[in-house]
């Protein structure tokens, strides 16, 4: 079978994303941005001609969830008491699948592809904070690895992934590292890089505007 890319998100719902940026944004911005963002993150996975899953946390009885269908992607609702175990249910089966969020927009389908080709049992690029923007796996073995024991939303999610895969003799691609939209410096960050989708800079212009 081929690989095939599993995004995860939250349903878009007015302070319940991007709560880090709700005091820079308000709760209606963070949303949309949030919204903007994985809508994003798609287009740039539609590129790799990869089968795509989308798996949401929230209520699927929404409009975004009827728009992605229609769209062409399979909806699926996240199953696990914590991210590990969503991780594990969202890329289950005996294929390579490669996971990634849609906290980060700034990346290349290359990448993605990269990931999904590699011949080691895991693929994981680096975030800044310790954490990491996707992960390929492949294989039971290389999911208990990937997704048991680790220390979720700390900066030591990235170095216990690979210390998990070296203790279970797993080899372990590395792809380009790249960096999350979660706090209000990372806003003008991502306004001022290059890579900066369009349809996201011209949100971030309209509600942060640079100075001249």
């Amino acid at each position: 079978m081929s690989p095939r890319v599993v995004v995860m998100a939250k349903v878009p719902q007015p302070g319940s994303v991007k709560t880090r940026l709700i005091g820079a944004l308000g709760e209606v911005h963070a949303c949309a941005l949030h919204q903007a963002m994985l809508l994003v993150t798609l287009d740039i996975v539609r590129q790799t001609h990869l089968p795509c899953t989308v798996a949401l946390a929230g209520d699927l009885s929404n409009p975004l969830t009827e728009r992605l269908r229609d769209g062409g992607f399979q909806v699926e609702a996240q199953q696990g008491a914590n991210l590990g175990e969503r991780l594990a249910h969202a890329t289950r089966g005996d294929t390579r699948v490669v996971a990634v969020g849609s906290d980060c927009v700034c990346f290349s389908p290359r990448w993605l592809i990269d990931a999904a080709d590699a011949v080691q049992p895991i693929s994981l690029g680096p975030t800044d904070d310790g954490g990491y923007w996707a992960i390929a796996v492949q294989g039971d073995s290389a999911r208990r690895a990937a997704f048991t024991g680790i220390p979720w939303s700390t900066d030591a999610v990235h170095r216990t992934t690979l210390a998990n895969a070296s203790a279970a003799a797993l080899q372990v691609h590395p792809l380009p590292a790249c960096y999350d939209i979660d706090r209000p410096s990372d806003l003008k960050r991502l306004q001022q890089d290059v890579r900066c989708p369009p349809e996201i800079r011209a949100l971030l212009d309209s509600w942060c505007p640079t100075s001249p």
